[in-house]
């Protein structure tokens, strides 16, 4: 009787191994800045983050602008064969340049706190987690990523389900 249960519990396992190898999970994506952004396009925090993009971008052009003429004006120092002013132009173009990339990232990181800040109310992420549960179970995803997570190489627009938790906010809202 004893070999009996043996194979009983076997056969058991194999078919709930078997019947939970056959079910495949489904990734879906989602860009949290792009919901929080269109969730809060109408409101005061969003508008100014925008001004405030704006703005970094025109000054990130102006210090590339300069960098581009000092460029030009090496060029030109060094055509003429006056090299102690191309190599002073050298050097400011070299210090420009970092203090572009130095900007640029202090910058970008405090937009980027900005954002996080309008994204992390407890309410909006409340009603986004009930959004992302909402369309992931109606289109049938078992996780959902964010595109921002940084071990996250590639995916398939197929799976970023973005536009349909953006309706979804928009419809619990009444907009």
């Amino acid at each position: 009787m004893k070999p009996f249960r043996w194979i009983v519990l076997f056969l058991g396992l194999a078919a709930a191994v078997g019947a939970g190898a056959e079910q495949l999970t489904t990734v879906g994506i989602i860009d949290v800045s792009k919901v929080t952004t269109a969730f809060f396009r109408d409101s005061q925090a969003v508008r100014e983050l925008e001004d405030l993009t704006a703005k970094l971008q025109g000054e990130i052009n102006g210090i590339s602008a300069d960098i581009n003429h000092l460029k030009e004006r090496k060029l030109l120092a060094e055509n003429s064969g006056d090299s102690a002013a191309a190599l002073r132009l050298d050097e400011e173009i070299y210090n420009k340049t970092n203090y572009l990339r130095d900007y640029y990232r202090i910058k970008n990181a405090q937009l980027q706190e900005r954002r996080n800040r309008l994204s992390e109310s407890s309410a909006f992420l409340g009603e986004l987690q009930k959004a992302i549960a909402f369309v992931a179970e109606d289109q049938g995803y078992n996780v959902i990523l964010k595109t921002s997570d940084t071990g996250l190489l590639w995916w398939s627009r197929q799976v970023d389900i973005t536009e349909l938790v953006i309706s979804r906010l928009l419809q619990n809202a009444g907009r």
